[in-house]
């Protein structure tokens, strides 16, 4: 299929193709629409939820999983054919994280366990294909938003009910965790929700549509505050404070730059002024400014995974084939007792709690890299369309969607591994994402793009 952009230079998204594309099979548009449902109901609900697996169950896998990632796999390639001109200028724009899954795979021939790294990066490749898929399968921007916008409210819906209906299984001891294992899986759902559904918001052409979007928003952030997860939270502010600041910037236009000069003055002084006043100490500072300096213990286990990371810097242990490899070969049994890490019981801890340490200990650290550079271009790509792209519906809050919830995703990992793992809600959302940022209007839909656009 002849590659097609649509024609906006301005915008800076390519020339329009002279000769005309050929329309997709009739299947296409149900194809797409099953696998991104599908998709998300893998990400966001699962196969078992509420299950906790042991430490050899996690070594073993899941057949289930498994069969599900095939099947998810299988489906994609039904997509991605009759897009396989698009799927080249996507492999063009992000092909740093493309040559991330490359080896991740390719990590099985230095891997302690070459059978789990190769069972775990196929299902990690797997996962990967459907959401690429999805991505080249977009036709209409406010569409897909729609789409994603009423499943994450749903799936909000449903942990709320949950709490009501069956709160032994919903609420642990440290928070509210819905469908999930943990608090800090459901924080993280509700915080991806509330910036989904706020950029929807702003998509709405109409008072009625702005009302449910608000309304998903506000239920989505009081999920977020049953679950206490503090991270998710902080992250939330913060993506919120940057969205209010691309929106003001976009209305004040230059005006915004002398009151973002006035803003970077008034942070550069109070930074300096707390350096002074506590000696240029960081430890001092970090006490005062944080309840926890220790961050429930993670500065213990970040000392234990970056000693390890370096024993294999450059290519790392293998994809999959650190944490969760078996009881008897857990890196942790190797501690000695005394500290709660080398007390903790064996597969309590299978994460380094830091994602760009934990993708180091993974596939060594050009690759994490790599991984890194692959969502700053996505996060800078997304940007330049939310700006540039007007004229094109739904295409300012999608791609300011992407940008909030790559930035945050960034964030995220300082404190949690979520960064190219295999199986994770972050991760597929996050790998989605990085190549909608490269989307591209095929002919047949961009006349229709415009003429809705106009008529919104």
């Amino acid at each position: 299929m002849t590659l097609a952009r649509l024609d906006l230079p301005a915008a800076g998204l390519g020339r329009p193709s002279r000769a005309p594309a050929a329309a997709p099979p009739t299947w296409f548009g149900a194809a797409h629409s099953i696998l991104l449902y599908a998709f998300l109901e893998y990400t966001y609900i699962g196969l078992t939820p509420f299950t906790i697996t042991s430490v050899e169950n996690r070594a073993e896998g899941s057949p289930l999983v498994q069969a599900a990632a095939l099947s998810l796999c299988f489906l994609s390639f039904f997509v991605i054919w009759p897009r396989r001109g698009q799927f080249l200028v996507a492999l063009r724009e992000n092909w740093a994280m493309f040559l991330v899954l490359a080896i991740s795979l390719a990590s099985a021939i230095w891997s302690d366990y070459p059978d789990l790294t190769i069972r775990r990066s196929i299902l990690f490749l797997c996962i990967s294909s459907a959401a690429v898929a999805i991505a080249l399968g977009v036709d209409d921007l406010r569409d897909f938003h729609n789409q994603l916008f009423g499943f994450m409210t749903a799936v909000i819906i449903a942990n709320l009910l949950l709490v009501v209906v069956w709160p032994a299984q919903a609420i642990s001891d440290i928070g509210v965790k819905g469908l999930y294992i943990q608090k800090n899986m459901a924080g993280l759902v509700a915080m991806v929700t509330v910036v989904i559904a706020v950029t929807w918001t702003f998509g709405c052409a109409t008072w009625t549509g702005r009302f449910i979007g608000i309304f998903s928003a506000l239920l989505s952030a009081f999920f977020l505050v049953l679950t206490d997860s503090k991270t998710s939270v902080g992250l939330l502010f913060v993506g919120l404070a940057l969205g209010l600041v691309f929106y003001v910037a976009q209305k004040l236009g230059p005006r915004f730059a002398l009151l973002a000069l006035a803003g970077a003055a008034a942070v550069v002084a109070a930074v300096g002024t707390i350096l002074i006043f506590f000696d240029f100490d960081f430890e001092k500072i970090l006490v005062a400014f944080v309840s926890d300096p220790t961050f429930t213990g993670r500065d213990e286990l970040w000392a234990f995974a970056y000693k390890s990371a370096m024993k294999r810097e450059w290519l790392g242990y293998g994809y999959g084939a650190f944490w969760d490899v078996g009881f008897a070969n857990d890196p942790l049994r190797k501690l000695e007792s005394g500290t709660w890490l080398g007390d903790s019981p064996v597969g309590l801890i299978n994460q380094a709690h830091n994602g760009y340490l934990e993708l180091w200990l993974h596939i060594g650290l050009i690759a994490t890299l790599l991984a890194i550079l692959s969502v700053f271009v996505a996060i800078g790509r997304s940007v330049k369309r939310a700006i540039e792209t007007p004229d094109v519906r739904g295409a300012q809050p999608v791609f300011a969607m992407i940008a909030l919830v790559l930035f945050l995703h960034l964030l995220h990992n300082f404190t949690e591994a979520t960064f190219f793992m295999r199986n994770n809600p972050y991760t597929n959302i996050v790998t989605l994402f990085i190549c909608l940022s490269s989307w591209r209007a095929f002919p047949r839909a961009a006349a229709a793009l415009k003429l809705k656009a106009r008529s919104a």
